[in-house]
């Protein structure tokens, strides 16, 4: 044992000895293992977070969030039927579930008038700590959700509030109701959901019917139940008695831990992450560390000459092949450990940088999942460039070493070559990659959508009451008069959100064979089309001047104004979009049936994101069966900003709202691509630092190669070479290396980003000069490089280096 734990310090004695020996090649192992190992900490950081979402939570392996797929508007939703609840229990009764339901009235705090809105209200079910990791703070949460009179507050909540969270026996009027606050909560960041307060779910939503879907459904399910038999029958017996046999919806399983990154739907609880830019990260990851260990084989295999005398020696003295094995990989794991310590001092400086750039709270636990991460990135690393190194030099034959008889051989300049092609082709990929994300992201961001962005102000989540009840036109009126807003008008759902309504239209003349599919409808007021910018084809806007256009009741009838799209238009028949002036279509499944007139046409809006395709769209004046509604501003450019704390106080005197969501329509447009738009920065980022490594290890190789053929360039020299030309005799090899890396690296990333650009429903083409700029790109950083290096070796005079030799 003691004689083990000797060699061991002999080994490491003699390791530092021998790396402290070549300073300049320890300063560059050094830079080009601490910027990868970097990177790929922040990066596997990153990526662990995202991937640990909701795994906290209890039994989250077998828990699922029940959606439905409607197909009147071919879209998803993560929302049910409270009586979801009835038909799984009958299904089986092993199964378990618990809803929750979304809003509450307007709040209003003991000694103010002023309405307040909470923000994330849940109303659940009592067994909601059965499926979501909730830590209660002060209080009884079970007791809370017991009764229908209490309420809890998440630690946040309870601060915004009362700027404390001493808050138990305060009490909250939600509209007709006093809650007395009960219990305080916190909630794990790893989690989809989000609650700024819980009470218990009321008794009318609980026995909401079967067509009424206005809860999120999770399920626990045993783990010998048949998912699609269950789906199967049930989504069968939820058209069958909700929609009459008519095929409206499908019943669809999204398991709890998937929500996170697998999950983009409207009505989420918040902007999850995306799966794709997690892949595309850990990627990254491997690739710098790649990149990082293809440097230190390339700079450890082209000096083994240097360490050939001592293998021979050490042979000749005894060394077995497998002791100095292990001395090489423990020089390896010694440099690796070195810069994994000034990795982490690295990570802690940026990572503020690095969370604002990803919007996630990182943080640095060195006895946790970062210190796991920080040592098997080091030991993988030290391990991975050593092996290679340590099993070719010690394979040195010590009587060829000391005879002078040693020959370097191929094996190991094939090698540094194949690496250097692919540190290459690596380069090039990513080059091409961030043309392309950016590229595709200012497509999506400059994507016609039939409305104008600039200068629109949306005034989100008022009551619906409030806005589209005919008797309140006037606070439409009064917002006109503000100086600086040139148009006022309101809608049921935003420009940016996900249209969640569909009906059928019955057009004069239509037959059963000739019936348009549900048609996506959305409410709006007077002057939308001048307030939000559409294009108007045909007809005029809806306008105060015809009080018709809005939604009146006549007994068995009702009446209102309608706008289509002109795709609209094109399905129902009409060549010219004039033509549809003046319909009248019916929407027979309302209640009482609506009797519409077309009174304009405009171009077709992309409502929402430009991932999902453009569909036919009909607005309906004045009518909304939604509980919000939203005000949307059109502001003069150089008043915008004013006109906006104008338009903020006047709405807070009206509505006595304190908390009124205030947003630019073009911050609501680009946050739609944030996920791209990260994306696009990240690798944007780490191509760069790619590309800082690949230069880190040329330099490295060509101030090898070039100290290596230095007695060449001195006898060309002497022959008459010019200095010019001696650069491009020792850059010219690692040109023909780049490449070779580019005929590697086009066809590969072309397929890789033509399946990545299949996603998008609106895509660009990829255009062969950028495969061609960054090929130039890499050979011009290739070139520059090595003729640094090159050029000073050519500058030398000849007879000093020949003497040197």
């Amino acid at each position: 044992m003691r004689n083990s734990l000797a060699m061991l310090g002999n080994y490491f004695t003699t390791g530092v000895r021998a790396v402290l020996r070549h300073k300049t090649h320890l300063a560059l192992n050094l830079l080009g293992l601490t910027t990868g190992l970097a990177s790929a900490l922040l990066i596997l950081l990153y990526a662990s977070y995202e991937l640990g979402f909701d795994k906290m939570h209890p039994n989250a392996a077998n828990t699922y969030r029940l959606e439905q797929f409607f197909n009147p508007v071919n879209q998803r939703f993560p929302i049910s039927s409270p009586a979801m609840k009835d038909l799984l229990h009958n299904y089986d009764d092993r199964i378990r579930v618990t809803r929750i339901n979304t809003g509450a009235p307007a709040l209003r705090l003991a000694g103010s008038n002023q309405q307040l809105t909470l923000e994330w209200p849940q109303a659940v079910d009592s067994n909601i700590t059965d499926f979501f990791q909730i830590d209660t703070l002060s209080g009884d949460l079970a007791a809370t959700l017991a009764q229908p009179n209490l309420i809890a507050l998440s630690e946040q909540e309870a601060k915004r509030l009362f700027s404390n969270t001493n808050v138990t026996g305060q009490q909250l009027q939600l509209g007709e109701q006093r809650f007395t606050v009960s219990a305080v909560y916190r909630m794990p960041e790893q989690s989809h959901f989000q609650a700024g307060s819980l009470r218990r779910i009321s008794d009318e939503v609980a026995a909401s019917r079967l067509a009424m879907n206005n809860v999120y459904s999770y399920i626990s399910l045993p783990a010998d139940i048949d998912h699609s038999a269950l789906l199967q029958q049930l989504s069968a017996q939820l058209n069958e008695q909700a929609y009459t046999g008519r095929h409206i919806t499908e019943l669809q399983l999204r398991a709890l831990t998937d929500i996170h990154l697998h999950s983009s739907l409207a009505y989420e609880f918040k902007v999850n992450g995306s799966a794709s830019t997690v892949n595309i990260c850990l990627l990254l990851a491997v690739l710098l560390l790649l990149i990082a260990a293809i440097n230190f084989i390339n700079m450890s295999t082209a000096r083994a000459a240097m360490r050939a005398k001592e293998v021979g020696v050490r042979k000749a003295l005894g060394a077995s092949r497998g002791q100095l094995f292990v001395q090489f990989m423990l020089e390896s794991v010694l440099i690796a450990a070195c810069a994994g310590l000034f990795a982490a001092v690295l990570v802690e400086l940026v990572l503020p940088q690095f969370n604002l750039l990803v919007n996630r709270p990182l943080q640095l636990h060195y006895f946790g999942s970062f210190g796991l991460i920080l040592l098997g990135s080091t030991l993988s690393v030290g391990m991975l460039a050593g092996v290679y190194p340590a099993i070719f030099i010690s394979a040195f034959d010590a009587k060829k070493v000391l005879s002078g008889d040693f020959q370097r051989g191929n094996t190991a300049l094939l090698l540094r070559k194949g690496l250097l092609v692919i540190q290459g082709a690596i380069t090039i990929g990513l080059l091409v990659s961030s043309a392309v994300l950016q590229q595709q992201l200012q497509l999506l961001q400059n994507q016609p959508t039939g409305y104008q962005r600039d200068a629109r102000l949306m005034v989100s989540g008022i009551e619906n009451e409030q806005v589209f009840w005919a008797g309140n036109q006037n606070l439409l009126q009064s917002l006109r008069q503000v100086e600086g807003v040139t148009a006022a008008s309101i809608m049921d759902m935003q420009l940016t959100d996900t249209v969640s309504q569909a009906m059928n239209i019955q057009l004069p003349g239509q037959t059963q064979d000739n019936a348009l599919p549900p048609i996506s409808q959305m409410a709006a007021g007077f002057d939308i089309v001048k307030t939000a910018g559409f294009t108007l084809l045909a007809g005029r806007d809806f306008s105060e001047t015809y009080q018709s256009d809005w939604y009146q009741t006549h007994g068995d009838h009702a009446t209102a104004a309608v706008i289509i799209t002109e795709s609209l238009a094109r399905k129902a028949g009409y060549n010219q979009v004039q033509d549809a002036i003046g319909q009248q279509w019916l929407l027979p499944g309302d209640n009482p049936v609506l009797q519409m007139k077309v009174v304009g046409v405009v171009a077709d809006i992309q409502i929402g994101s430009a991932l999902k395709q453009q569909e036919p769209l009909i607005l309906i004046c004045g009518r909304s069966p939604m509980t919000y509604g939203n005000i949307l501003l059109n502001l003069q450019p150089e008043q915008a900003f004013s006109a906006r704390s104008k338009v903020q106080q006047l709405l807070t005197d009206r509505l006595q709202r304190q908390d009124l969501q205030l947003s630019w329509l073009s911050d609501d447009y680009n946050a739609m691509y944030q996920n791209q738009q990260r994306q696009t920065k990240v690798i944007a980022i780490f191509a760069a630092l790619a590309i800082a490594l690949t230069c880190v290890g040329l330099f490295g190789l060509a101030a090898f190669s070039a100290e290596q053929r230095s007695r060449e360039v001195a006898m060309r020299k002497v022959l008459g070479a010019g200095r010019f030309s001696l650069v491009n005799l020792l850059a010219s090899e690692y040109i023909r290396l780049m490449a070779i890396s580019a005929v590697l690296a086009i066809p590969a990333t072309f397929w890789a980003l033509d399946s990545w650009l299949a996603e998008f429903s609106v895509r660009i083409s990829q255009n062969p000069l950028w495969y061609l700029l960054a090929a130039a790109a890499t050979f011009a950083i290739c070139w520059c490089t090595v003729a640094t290096l090159a050029w000073q070796v050519a500058g030398r005079k000849p007879a000093m280096v020949l003497r040197q030799q």
